[in-house]
């Protein structure tokens, strides 16, 4: 009863003279709360006993609140096995820390509280609403610390590499994250140049890198526990979270711990629904004459050959380890299904009856038949010529549907330390149907990103170590098609692979200013490091096929974490899965090389719906942009570039073949403006464009 008449203000003497202080004066609009005593009345918004330190957190409800949006109306208060429950309205009184120490480490905190509980059920206070477009946890989110917070719009998962090891998502609130040089030339502005030398735009990448960072907001799981398990946010059917994972309505506790802003999660309907979807293996939009794939299989060692020789120097540590890794690899192979398939990270052990290629292709075939798929050989009995790492490049083929033409090509000698390995290939087609076509195939990998000295020595552009060695490359490989590869055989030549180089960086420019085309566009990517995507693996071609590729990603590895690899999950691996087969994805190529070429997309139809259109809208309304107007004859180039001048699609055709590729990439275009410029013979259009 004496509680009941406290909560009403009724009791006389010293509880009526008892004053509380509202928590955002406590908290001020400055980086620190005041140190000292203090009397504060709050409603309990969430109890965590497994953090460290453990406790809960308490908010002013709007009758108590400063009324000011520039200071925080909730603090934590720090209690070992904390007894509070959601929604008791306490009166606590205890002493204010906000420094590096425990139990603050950098949170407003209240320790040493003694707490009376005025009421209980009390309904909460209501979430903070926060705008995804304009908030910067750094920045802003002081004016929140310990709150109910509620995010306007659906958040992204940008890093999944700690949900296992500590339960936390790195979330984005504006969308994917992409290595800077992804989007942002180091030496040109706009991105479309080809200059590939100089850091004349280095500031911009910097800028990109800083504008990743501010988007960022960890998720984590109300626990401090090392390795929690259950592992949290696994979606319970697939038994994973993917980087792009998405949470529409994310709400919980805005606290700050570990150094970084972060989400407590919230029980029951409040509770953080991460959605979680895996991709099918990618359809092309009409049959190919042939499929070609690309697929870094990280490391592929098979010992000696014999079930022995492991640990290996690079690959499995045991035998069983390598027959995991094996099986998931052949599982992707085969659902991938392509005539040819240029691989990186075999090991470099030759070509005979026990080495990594033919073991490869054993496998294969003892899934689909003997003889399903064979090997080129390259000549390297024991190892590749030319070659003195522990890895090389190896392509597989299935001769039913291809028949090597001559020789396979090395590209020996220069600043290879894996040269590309290439072969022209004519198709088989049915018999009595079609002639056979031919073309070149080419498998690179480049120097990695790992180490460099000297001018190889990272040079704070955002290319990393060793860039010079890939650009010299870059040389190399595209003088290696015009003088080796080219008159081998045909000029269509697909040159795919590893490049160890984002879509934007020098190696690129080297290539596309030989006239080589990227099969796709700055957006597609194939590699996440550090919750950035990246697209390392790269699939270019001459002149002769534009207009007959068509390039698709397979998303199986680069968005999924790294314990459901083979060397972490161990005997848990699910060897049925082709899900973290590796750490690069694979890339899918549709040749089609009889006929007239096209965009090698489904034709547009009258009712297609544009994705894009014109901007500034009228005051009528927004009504969609198609390729129409005095550009209308002949072969065109197209490039589309996003908002910081990146040039996120660059392609060459007719103006309906155009149209074409712009639906089919629009259509994958977050919400933004755009510049579209249009090139040709009969004259050039520029147009900014936006899509809703």
């Amino acid at each position: 009863m004496k509680l009941f008449l406290l909560a009403l203000g009724l009791l006389p003497g010293a509880a009526l003279a008892q004053t509380f202080t509202p928590i955002g004066t406590l908290q001020g609009s400055g980086p620190a709360a005041t140190a000292g005593p203090a009397t504060v009345r709050g409603v309990v918004t969430a109890v965590y006993p497994d953090l460290n330190p453990a406790g809960y957190y308490v908010q002013n409800e709007a009758a108590d609140a400063d009324g000011n949006p520039a200071t925080s109306d909730a603090l934590f208060v720090a209690q070992t096995n904390p007894t509070a429950t959601v929604g008791d309205r306490l009166a606590l009184s205890g002493t204010v820390q906000e420094d590096s120490s425990f139990p603050s480490y950098g949170q407003a905190v209240l320790t040493a509280a003694t707490a009376t509980v005025l009421a209980t059920g009390v309904a909460r206070p209501a979430f903070a609403l926060l705008d995804n477009a304009t908030f910067v946890p750094a920045t802003d989110a002081e004016a929140v610390e310990g709150m109910r917070v509620r995010f306007a719009a659906p958040v992204s998962v940008s890093d999944v590499g700690a949900v296992r090891s500590r339960g936390e998502l790195r979330l984005s609130l504006r969308g994917p994250v992409y290595q800077p040089t992804q989007l942002i030339d180091p030496n040109d502005n706009p991105a479309s140049g080809t200059t590939s030398s100089g850091n004349t735009n280095a500031a911009a990448v910097t800028a990109y890198g800083a504008a990743n960072t501010a988007k960022l907001l960890l998720l984590d799981d109300g626990r401090a526990t090392a390795n929690p398990a259950p592992t949290p946010y696994l979606d319970p059917a697939l038994g994973t979270v993917r980087v792009g994972s998405t949470v529409a309505d994310l709400r919980g506790i805005l606290a700050f711990g570990g150094n970084q802003w972060r989400v407590q999660p919230l029980p029951g309907a409040d509770a953080p629904a991460v959605v979680v979807r895996r991709p099918a293996v990618p359809a092309f939009a009409r049959v190919p004459d042939a499929r070609v794939a690309s697929f870094n299989i990280e490391n592929y060692f098979n010992g000696n050959g014999l079930g022995q020789g492991f640990p290996t120097s690079r690959g499995a540590l045991t035998y069983a380890d390598f027959r995991r890794q094996r099986a998931k690899i052949l599982v992707a192979l085969a659902q991938l299904n392509a005539d040819a398939v240029a691989l990186m990270e075999v090991e470099n052990d030759g070509t005979g009856p026990q080495s990594a290629v033919q073991d490869l292709v054993n496998g294969l075939n003892q899934a689909a038949g003997a003889g399903t798929y064979s090997f080129v050989n390259d000549g390297g009995t024991t190892r590749q010529a030319g070659n003195g790492d522990a890895i090389h490049c190896a392509i597989i083929y299935k001769p039913a549907r291809l028949q090597p033409v001559g020789p396979a090509l090395l590209a020996l000698g220069g600043p290879f330390e894996r040269p590309p390995l290439a072969q022209v290939f004519a198709t088989r087609p049915a018999a009595g149907t079609v002639p056979a076509d031919t073309f070149a195939l080419v498998a690179n990998h480049f120097k990695s990103k790992a180490s460099g000295s000297g001018a190889n020595a990272d040079q704070g552009d955002g290319q990393g170590p060793s860039n010079l060695r890939r650009r010299q490359q870059a040389v190399a490989l595209a003088q290696f098609i015009t003088a080796t590869v080219v008159p081998a055989g045909n000029a269509r030549v697909l040159t795919v692979g590893d490049y160890n180089a984002a879509f934007e960086e020098d190696p690129m420019d080297v290539l596309r200013a030989a006239g080589l085309v990227p099969g796709t566009g700055a957006t597609s990517t194939s590699y996440v490091f550090s919750g950035q995507r990246s697209a390392l693996d790269h699939a270019l071609y001459t002149a002769a096929l534009v207009g007959r590729a068509e390039v698709l990603r397979w998303g199986i590895n680069g968005e999924e974490p790294a314990f459901l690899d083979y060397a972490d999950a161990g005997s848990a691996t699910d060897t049925t899965s082709v899900f973290r087969t590796s750490d690069h994805d694979p890339i899918l190529i549709g040749l089609t090389l009889r006929g007239r070429p096209s965009a090698a997309t489904a034709p547009a139809t009258a009712s297609a719906a544009p994705q894009l259109h014109v901007f500034p809208n009228p005051a009528s309304g927004a009504f969609g942009f198609r390729l129409t107007g005095p550009v209308v004859s002949g072969p065109h180039t197209m490039e589309l570039f996003g908002s910081l001048g990146q040039c996120l699609v660059q392609r060459l055709g007719t103006v309906p073949e155009l149209q074409n590729e712009l639906l089919r990439h629009s259509a994958i275009l977050p919400a933004g403006t755009y510049l579209l410029r249009l090139r040709g013979t009969d004259g050039d259009l520029t147009q900014r464009v936006t899509k809703e």
